[in-house]
């Protein structure tokens, strides 16, 4: 084998290594939410919707007094 495909398997190698040792340490230290945590979750996307936003459209720039987008390209 070239060194250059030697050196690209233990790049891969070394990747994959890391991956594992990544989802290794999410196994053990990250929680999946409880049935009380996921249910306030709920009740509190139903009451705020995040989606939902006011928004305020002029004709005129608000922060930019010299902007004039007739002049643009």
């Amino acid at each position: 084998m070239s060194r250059v495909s030697e050196y690209y398997l233990q790049l891969q190698q070394k990747e994959w290594e890391l991956d594992l040792s990544y989802a290794e340490w999410l196994r053990e230290n990250i929680d999946e939410p409880s049935e009380d945590e996921l249910n306030e979750m709920e009740q509190d996307f139903l009451q705020k919707p995040h989606f939902v936003s006011n928004r305020i459209i002029t004709h005129k720039c608000l922060n930019n007094i010299n902007y004039s987008p007739k002049q643009g390209a």
